[in-house]
Parts: structure tokens; C-alpha cells; sequence
């Protein structure tokens, strides 16, 4: 299972055991149970956390929490979040995925796996923000990457369906399930990440989110 630290945009994702007649794609502390983010390589606003947080894991005691927090206060301010060119670098995606979509600045974490063709990618996300669904301008969002491909996983024009336990975060999805086929045997960089977007380019995003 996967699970991610909270961002400003928080989602929470948890690589899932497949069936059993179908090998799941090979990760590594996929569920993040030994406390922290052994395997995986963080970058910008990541932590490990446990129901403390505020949300309970999906599966174990832990979950990775992303965000993009703004807010003074609201996250670690040793851990700067990544703007939208090194996220794409460190995510290993070659063009301007991210920053076609306006994206300025975000948080990720990523591994490098290896799987067969029939293995399942599985896992369960869940994502939070305090953003007004109106402000079109900064539809932040929570997604993944699989080698050069971006999906999205949540914006903040989606359906909100949990109260959130947060003050600083008003709309909750909940743990969402997401499943996808292995079609190519092969290596592969696996990355999770939440990001701020500034259609306007002016610089003024103003609210936080987190992926878990």
C-alpha cells in the first residue's frame, strides 16, 4: 500500500497486494510501515505520518502525506516546496508536463521499480484542500507518474464528500481505490505528487492542499 505525507494538496495513495493470480508490480515499502521514506526519494513539503495527522491510514499506521502548503505556519518551512521544472526533472518526465498546466511549485516522491507485463499497479489516494472551487485560477491538484506519463488523480473542481478534521483544510475526498494494468515489462520511475497551479502567472495561490 501507498501512502503520502500532507501538502497544501493532500492526497494519500496506498499500493495495494493484487489478486492473486496476478503478481503486483514490484514496491518497496509501498505502505510506508517502517516509519519513514525508505525506498523512495522525497522532494519538497513530504512526511511520514500516523492517524495523528488527522486522517486515519488506509492500511497500517502510517501514510505518506504531500503538500503545498502556503500558509505561514502550516508546514515544515525547512523543506521548501520544488518548483514545476525540477519536479518534472526529478519525476523523470520529459517535456513540460507540469508546467503546461500552470503548475508553479509542488511536492513529490518517487521509486524506481521494475514489472512484468500482467503485473497490477494498485493503490488508494485520498486528497484534501481549502481551496474555493470558484478561484479557476489555482485548481491545484493531486496526481501520478508512471515513466514519461502524468494522471491526475484530483483537483479542486472535484466532488468533496469528507469533512475534514482539519482547520486549515475545508474539503476531503476521502481514500479513493486505482488500479492499472502493467501492459510493457520494464523499469519504471513510479512518482506521487501534489502542486500549486497560477493560471494567471501572477503568483498569487492562495490555498493548501495534500495528497496522502
Amino acid at each position: 500500500m501507498f501512502k503520502l505525507p500532507t501538502l497544501t494538496l493532500i492526497t494519500v495513495a496506498g499500493l495495494l497486494v493484487a489478486t492473486a493470480e496476478i503478481s503486483p508490480a514490484a514496491v518497496v515499502n509501498g505502505s510506508f510501515e517502517t516509519g519513514n521514506f525508505s525506498d523512495w526519494i522525497p522532494s519538497g513539503q513530504a512526511s511520514v505520518e500516523t492517524s495523528s495527522f488527522g486522517v486515519t491510514p488506509v492500511n497500517g499506521n502510517y501514510q505518506a502525506v504531500l503538500q503545498t502548503c502556503l500558509f505561514i505556519g502550516a508546514c515544515d518551512d525547512s523543506q521548501p516546496l520544488t518548483n514545476a521544472n525540477n519536479l518534472q526533472l526529478f519525476l523523470g518526465l520529459s517535456g513540460n508536463e507540469l508546467s503546461n498546466l500552470f503548475v508553479t511549485e509542488g511536492s513529490a516522491i518517487k521509486q524506481d521499480i521494475t514489472a512484468n507485463a500482467g503485473d497490477i499497479l494498485s493503490f488508494s489516494w485520498n486528497f484534501l484542500a481549502d481551496e474555493d472551487a470558484t478561484h479557476l485560477d489555482y485548481s491545484d491538484f493531486a496526481f501520478f507518474t508512471l515513466n514519461n506519463t502524468l494522471y491526475v488523480l484530483a483537483d479542486t473542481q472535484g466532488i468533496f464528500p469528507v469533512n475534514p478534521s482539519f482547520s486549515h483544510l475545508k474539503k476531503e475526498t476521502g481514500y479513493q481505490p486505482y488500479t492499472m494494468p502493467i501492459s510493457v515489462t520494464g523499469n519504471y520511475i513510479l512518482g506521487f505528487g501534489v502542486v500549486d497551479v497560477d493560471k494567471t502567472g501572477g503568483g498569487n495561490a492562495t490555498g493548501n492542499s495534500a495528497l496522502l
